[in-house]
C-alpha cells in the first residue's frame, strides 16, 4: 500500500510542476518540422486561416507534403477547440496559447507551400503577399513569446493546457457561461412559475 502511494504523491509532485512550465518536448518528432512564428504574425495570421484552408480545398494536385500539412493544421486546429477561446493568440497566458501556435505554423507552412502548386499558386502568392504586408503595418513580426521559438512536428499534436484554465480568467467564464446560463433558465422558470 505505501509503494502505491509514494508513486501517487510523485505523480501529483510531476504534474504540479509541469502545470507551471513550458510543455516538455514530445517523445514523438516524426513527421515534418513545423517551425513556430513569432506571436505577432499569428495575431495577422489568425485573420486569414479560413481563408487559406478554403483555398487548400480548392487545390487540384496534391502531395505526401500537401496532405500532412493540411491534416496536421485541420486536426491541430480542432484540439485547440477550432480557435474558439477567447484570447488563445492574443494572450500568452492562455491555456489555448501553444496549440494556437501549433496549428496557425501549420496553416503559414500549408499557405508557403501551396505557392509551388500550379492549380493554387497565383490566389496562394497573393494571399501570402497580403499577410506579410498586413505583418509589416501592423510591426507584428517582431513581437515574441514563449512559444515563438519552438517547432512543431505533423507526428505530434498540441493539446491545450488544461490544468492552468481556472487560472485564465477568460477562458474560466468561457467554459463556465454554458452551466451558469442553464442555471439561470432553470431559476427563471421557477420564479415565473411562482
Amino acid at each position: 500500500m505505501r509503494p502505491l502511494l509514494l508513486l501517487l504523491f510523485l505523480a501529483v509532485l510531476g504534474a504540479e510542476a509541469h502545470a507551471h512550465g513550458r510543455r516538455a518536448s514530445s517523445s514523438d518528432i516524426t513527421g515534418l518540422a513545423i517551425p513556430s512564428m513569432s506571436h505577432g504574425a499569428l495575431l495577422v495570421l489568425q485573420d486569414h486561416f479560413g481563408a487559406i484552408l478554403a483555398l487548400s480545398d480548392r487545390a487540384k494536385e496534391s502531395d505526401p507534403v500537401f496532405r500532412k500539412l493540411k491534416n496536421y493544421t485541420r486536426i491541430q486546429n480542432y484540439y485547440c477547440l477550432w480557435g474558439m477561446a477567447p484570447r488563445a493568440v492574443a494572450d500568452e497566458e492562455s491555456p489555448f496559447n501553444e496549440c494556437s501556435h501549433a496549428y496557425l505554423s501549420g496553416a503559414r507552412m500549408l499557405l508557403l507551400h501551396m505557392r509551388d502548386m500550379p492549380s493554387v499558386s497565383t490566389p496562394a502568392g497573393e494571399l501570402a503577399s497580403r499577410i506579410d504586408a498586413e505583418m509589416v503595418e501592423r510591426g507584428s513580426a517582431l513581437v515574441q513569446c514563449a512559444y515563438s521559438e519552438e517547432p512543431f512536428y505533423t507526428g505530434d499534436f498540441i493539446t491545450p493546457h488544461w490544468e492552468n484554465v481556472a487560472g485564465h480568467r477568460p477562458t474560466l467564464f468561457a467554459a463556465l457561461s454554458p452551466v451558469l446560463a442553464v442555471l439561470g433558465l432553470v431559476v427563471g422558470r421557477r420564479v415565473i412559475r411562482r
